[in-house]
């Protein structure tokens, strides 16, 4: 299958515009949380299907049906199909780059002119609240238990505006031992933090897939237990993560 080109200008967009015309009672995300949302799903250390990651980005409500009034087949196709497609193309940079550029809001002055120093940050904390957002919805990372989580959330909880005493404690101190000089620097930290915790995530999916089975191993040739008439080699087996 051929790889789709990445996400352009104005696809992105495109996004921001549908998600802001889903109608109420949707209280849908923005185009920024909604990127940091699709990392926190790809970090978890269990497959999550598209039932169960779609319904949060549109809130609490579910997802909306297309043909309701207020949102067409048209709109709602060309949606999810654009958010598979960014959620395709951050995990595409996770595995293959180690890298991939998040969408991070530019921050103005009260004059227009771009903001600086902690100014600049505060795009951050949008994107990490969309990461918060996947984690409220799917606790799994978080409650895990495995090495190195704790401290990779805390470097990117630090960004949230919105942060109870112990956060706020953590960040202070996270600020004096590892400040953050330009928004530069906290876009390079923001994405270590998530690639190391996808491969935190991934690799004990990996695990928990090896070593809980309930049923016998399915053998390369045998055929696919999901229903499918093909062989196990040529679907599911052939794109596992």
């Amino acid at each position: 299958m051929k790889t789709p080109p990445p996400l352009t200008d104005t696809d992105i967009n495109d996004i921001d515009m549908l998600l802001g015309a889903v109608p109420a009672p949707f209280e849908t995300v923005d185009a920024v949380i909604l990127d940091g949302y699709l990392a926190g799903v790809l970090v978890q250390p269990v497959m999550l299907t598209p039932e169960q990651y779609l319904p949060p980005i549109f809130g609490t409500e579910g997802m909306p049906e297309p043909g309701i009034p207020g949102w067409t087949e048209e709109q709602h196709d060309k949606l999810i199909g654009l958010i598979e497609r960014r959620k395709e193309e951050i995990l595409r940079g996770i595995l293959e780059n180690g890298w991939f550029d998040p969408i991070i809001p530019m921050m103005e002055e009260e004059d227009g002119k771009p903001a600086e120093g902690k100014g600049a940050l505060e795009g951050l904390g949008y994107w990490a609240a969309g990461f918060e957002w996947a984690l409220a919805n799917f606790p799994q990372l978080e409650e895990s238990s495995l090495a190195g989580v704790p401290d990779l959330l805390d470097s990117i909880w630090r960004h949230l505006p919105d942060q109870d005493e112990t956060q706020k404690e953590m960040t202070k101190a996270l600020d004096q031992e590892h400040p953050i000089r330009n928004l530069d620097e906290g876009i390079e930290q923001l994405v270590f933090d998530v690639v190391d915790l996808a491969e935190i995530g991934i690799a004990e999916r990996h695990k928990v897939e090896t070593v809980v089975r309930d049923q016998p191993k399915v053998r390369r040739n045998d055929p696919c237990p999901f229903g499918r008439c093909r062989k196990y080699k040529q679907c599911h087996g052939a794109n596992a993560i």
